[in-house]
């Protein structure tokens, strides 16, 4: 009966439907008493809620806000005084004869000088707005990840919890057989080896979960007790790519370089052109206690400084800025080219093993379960087909997995921007 039981419990698990990865294992039971469900929308918006480097994104395209009301004024105009002829000798050695000077002057910028300016800090702002853009992105594809990750752990420990049963099953069918005389004691051990080997998988995947969940909820601010995951998202693998609009955020970054370039180029060149200060005012004399009204214009005289050098290093920096924005062109497209890749050869994986092996992999095991019962195969056979159903299962975790990294990457890449709904 010992002998019985034991085949029949094995022959359950191997049994198991073909849709196996497409229903929800039993994960790791909350510690929590009020868990959070997450989906991944839910998981990605609390991220961009608490996260410290989308809040230092979002300071630094403020910052740049005040550059561009900064750069939008005009020069403040000065107000000067003079005293002249005073504390000297003879009739000037008090105030008697002194000379005072009230005047007021405003520089004049010439050349578009201010409007350059603002174009400059405006490209700037446009620059902290795809750096905002392009950190929210990169932690809504750390979420995906992290949280792809998660499922794919639990789902990893369901299923070594199922072939340490299994182990456990074979190992007492053996030790059955061994008690009756119909096998050799070596496959006791060999059994028991097995046996060991599932408890060390479900050890490592247990770790690894737990790692994953961490890894989740401190991208999340949430606590990893209080994680309950929603896993049915895991094993759809529709065939369409997401639907994007506008540039890249990648490519809207280096077009804020150059632009910017640009503009410092504009702005250097109009810094060549001399500003005009005018100045008006009045004198006091008093001595005979007149007054004079007197008016001033200085321009200087770009003799030494034509700022020729600033000139020369704002052209060398633009030229850098259109390379790189060619080279980002070239590194996006083979980046998206290779995620598109992965995620195709993860789809397809998936639906190979979900079709056709692991099916076909689940019936080996079950008549090879069937022929050991009889005698009419060898202990190693049955270890063999074990492995070979445990190792598709896996396969089909990983291939699922892989399909939404590629996804991840792929929105990253592709999106001018990210947009949740929770």
């Amino acid at each position: 009966m010992r002998l019985h039981h034991a085949v029949a419990l094995a022959i359950s698990i191997a049994g198991a439907p073909a849709a196996w990865a497409q229903t929800t294992p039993a994960a790791a039971p909350p510690l929590s008493q009020t868990p959070t469900v997450l989906t991944p929308d839910t998981a990605i918006a609390l991220a961009l809620e608490h996260a410290p480097r989308g809040l230092a994104a979002r300071a630094r395209l403020d910052a740049a806000g005040g550059a561009v009301d900064q750069a939008d004024t005009s020069p403040n105009p000065e107000i000067g005084f003079e005293l002249e002829n005073f504390s000297g000798s003879g009739p000037y050695r008090d105030f008697r004869s002194s000379e005072r000077t009230y005047s007021l002057s405003q520089t004049i910028e010439l050349g578009g000088k201010r409007g350059r300016r603002t174009d400059a800090a405006r490209a700037a702002r446009d620059g902290a707005a795809a750096d905002l853009a392009l950190a929210r992105l990169d932690l809504a594809r750390d979420v995906r990840l992290a949280f792809s990750e998660a499922v794919a752990a639990s789902r990893q420990v369901a299923l070594t919890q199922d072939g340490l049963r299994l182990a456990v099953a074979v190992l007492d069918g053996i030790k059955a057989r061994v008690e009756a005389g119909r096998e050799a004691p070596i496959q006791a051990s060999r059994a028991d080896i097995t046996r060991r080997q599932a408890q060390l998988a479900l050890d490592q995947a247990n770790r690894r979960l737990t790692v994953a969940r961490q890894t989740l909820a401190g991208l999340t601010g949430l606590s990893p007790a209080s994680l309950t995951l929603s896993e049915d998202w895991f094993t759809r693998i529709d065939a369409h790519d997401p639907a994007t609009t506008g540039e890249a955020a990648d490519l809207r970054r280096r077009q804020a370089d150059v632009a910017r370039g640009r503009a410092e180029l504009s702005v250097e060149r109009a810094k060549s052109i001399p500003d005009v200060t005018l100045s008006a005012g009045f004198r006091q004399f008093r001595e005979d206690g007149e007054n004079a009204f007197l008016m001033g214009v200085s321009v200087p005289i770009p003799i030494f400084d034509s700022n020729r050098g600033a000139i020369a290093k704002a052209r060398a920096d633009l030229v850098a800025a259109e390379a790189d924005l060619a080279a980002e062109r070239i590194d996006l497209d083979r980046r998206v080219h290779a995620a598109r890749a992965n995620l195709v050869a993860a789809r397809e994986t998936a639906r190979t093993l979900q079709d056709s092996i692991i099916p076909t992999a689940e019936q080996a095991f079950t008549l090879a379960n069937e022929g050991y019962a009889q005698g009419k195969f060898a202990y190693l056979e049955v270890l063999e087909a074990q492995r070979t159903l445990v190792d598709a299962r896996t396969d089909l975790i990983n291939a699922l997995q892989g399909f939404h990294d590629a996804r991840a990457e792929l929105d990253r890449l592709t999106a001018p921007d990210i947009e949740v709904s929770p």
